[in-house]
């Protein structure tokens, strides 16, 4: 049988970019699947960057903002999940499929629009103290380690199922069982989609265990 491997991530990491790359270099698989849809990478080539110039008054000499911009800023950037996974697959000759769902990306980045977007909004994330987007990740992370997934009322929990069986089916639509397969994707996931695609054997694993 093929090799599944599932890489549980904590989305805007800094440093996933890195530490994808490595582990596919481990991996070797022929397949990567990622958790993003179309919609969403194409959001972000060709809408995020007008939208990234929103924050342009608040950024510092240095380039950078502040900690409370950091989150925001990086929602507008490509995943790394799919920019480490499109390079190392071009170089590599690995298949890559973007298995996430299009018509919820689309739900979701509507809503960034509509609301983190605002320019009052905005203002008073810049003026709110924070520890930044790198804090925040590795608080993230530490919840991960421990495989604590936030309780969920019901309405909340049915629709986690529903994205779980989504991506179950696309990741097998896209050859996993066929081909050596890593998916990469958010670390909620990992339980739901290990009990979803059982019989293939997959191999949890965190990406920063």
């Amino acid at each position: 049988m093929a090799r599944l491997v599932l890489v549980g991530t904590v989305h805007l990491d800094p440093q996933g970019g890195r530490s994808l790359r490595a582990l596919l270099d481990e991996l070797r698989p022929e397949l990567i699947t990622v958790e993003v849809s179309a919609y969403a990478i194409e959001f972000r080539k060709h809408i995020a960057s007008d939208l990234a110039g929103l924050m342009a008054p608040y950024r510092r000499v240095d380039g950078g903002l502040p900690p409370g911009l950091e989150a925001a800023a990086a929602q507008l950037e490509l995943p790394f999940e799919y920019a480490a996974s499109e390079e190392w697959a071009a170089r590599r000759g690995a298949r890559l499929e973007a298995v996430g769902d299009s018509r919820l990306s689309r739900r979701l980045l509507g809503r960034l629009q509509r609301e983190l977007l605002t320019p009052e909004n905005l203002a008073s994330l810049a003026a709110r103290p924070g520890t930044g987007l790198a804090a925040e990740v590795e608080q993230a992370w530490q919840l991960a380690r421990r495989r604590a997934r936030r309780p969920l009322d019901t309405a909340a929990a049915a629709e986690r199922e529903r994205v779980e069986r989504a991506l179950a089916k696309r990741i097998r639509k896209a050859g996993a069982g066929e081909l050596d397969c890593v998916h990469a994707g958010g670390w909620e996931h990992l339980e739901g989609l290990c009990g979803l695609l059982a019989d293939l054997a997959p191999e949890p694993r965190l990406l920063r265990e």
